[in-house]
């Protein structure tokens, strides 16, 4: 069964939390952790530093000639002074041309002896990569395995090249994994790749960072995540695990086992605490349902949409619909883009912890959304459909 990204990613959240990421003592650059990492460097550095040579050259020169030829107070300035030196101007074309070649050359096509890998082999991944699919919205990351499993954090099979398609559904985003030095834009309405192959195993206890390089509004620096690399056989362990977590949790604990590790995801855009952020707050949302008292940029009302014999029989079934179809009923205030669909990501397992947390609001942190009642048996779930504080679209 395909699990969410909301639902995965909240375990990722969780997870790992006393990881620490692989950082470099280097002036200019972080560790290199991919296969072509130090040739790309290697590229960096030698045009670093004909940078510094020829600046160094040109300022010095500047400076001698401009003493050495000096002209003395009361000068008459010559016109008869030489208009042209060939030797020096081809020396001037020459050298340059062929330091822009080399770096063109390096740069596109690369150098297997040199150990640089140019244009042509980066954007061109080996067939037999593990592929992997990355799903860039306001504000998160959704990582798409094979199986099915969706994770907010990014795990690799070590020792094997790695294929990201990589897409946004809203704005425009970007994939950047400094250590790796990989880099692509995801463009809406279109897909892009980045291939890697990373050969250190980091294990659970260590991690690279992994940014949104490209402002995407005001929730951009909650898109930071964590890439573990895992030996083949703990990585395949850990697939299958994140394939069945959800579904081994009984009903009747869903909310509080796996409602806290689905809302890491959620409070980027849906405080516990009643503050306003980009959608709406889940506190208070229950006597809102209740009293009807909410209403929609279209002008409709909860009672209008909520009800027997109405659009939805009852406050779940608007709860799933606003996580499915964010812009179908959008309340008053906020903006009709703000959320992006979960259809296709989300299951119903999922959906229900999510429906469960909302009605046992006052069981949880405000702040972390931790549940208060750890250790305790929690009284059984009603049976009825009650109204419930729903995942009000944005």
């Amino acid at each position: 069964m395909t699990l969410s990204a909301l639902a995965i990613a909240a375990l990722s959240a969780t997870a790992n939390s006393s990881a620490t990421p692989i950082l470099s003592d280097d002036f200019w650059l972080p560790p290199a952790a991919s296969t072509f990492a130090d040739g790309l460097d290697q590229m960096f550095n030698f045009i670093n530093w004909l940078c510094y040579f020829f600046f160094a050259l040109i300022t010095v020169l500047m400076v001698i000639f401009a003493a050495k030829y000096r002209a003395p107070k009361g000068h008459t300035f010559r016109m008869d002074g030489p208009t042209h030196h060939l030797p020096m101007e081809l020396t001037w074309l020459v050298i340059p041309l062929i330091l822009v070649i080399v770096i063109f050359w390096l740069g596109f096509a690369g150098s297997s002896r040199l150990g640089v890998e140019g244009y042509v082999g980066l954007t061109t991944a080996p067939r037999n990569s593990y592929e992997i699919t990355a799903v860039a919205s306001k504000w998160t990351w959704a990582f798409k395995y094979p199986n099915g499993v969706v994770s907010d954090d990014l795990y690799l099979p070590a020792g094997e090249p790695i294929k990201i398609t990589i897409r946004s559904e809203d704005v425009l985003h970007a994939l950047f994994i400094p250590n790796f030095r990989v880099k692509r834009d995801c463009v809406p309405g279109r897909y892009g790749m980045v291939w890697f192959q990373t050969d250190e195993p980091t294990g659970r206890s260590r991690y690279h960072h992994l940014f949104c390089a490209e402002y995407c509004g005001t929730g951009h620096s909650n898109m930071n995540r964590r890439v573990f690399v895992l030996a083949r056989p703990d990585f395949d362990a850990w697939l299958a695990k994140e394939a069945s977590w959800l579904d081994e949790i009984p009903a009747e604990e869903l909310y509080f086992r796996a409602g806290p590790r689905l809302y890491p995801r959620c409070q980027t855009c849906h405080s516990l605490d009643g503050s306003r952020l980009t959608g709406p707050s889940w506190k208070g949302l229950i006597d809102r349902v209740n009293e009807g008292s909410g209403k929609f940029l279209d002008g409709k009302s909860y009672r209008d949409v909520i009800g027997p014999g109405k659009e939805f029989a009852n406050a779940d079934e608007y709860i799933r619909d606003s996580i499915l179809n964010p812009q179908g009923h959008v309340v008053d205030t906020y903006s009709p883009t703000g959320m992006s669909t979960f259809k296709g990501q989300l299951n119903d397992t999922a959906i229900e912890a999510i429906i469960g947390m909302m009605k046992h609001l006052d069981e949880f942190d405000p702040k972390t959304g931790k549940w208060l009642k750890e250790g305790s048996t929690p009284a059984a779930p009603a049976t009825t459909a009650a109204p419930a504080a729903g995942a009000e679209k944005k």
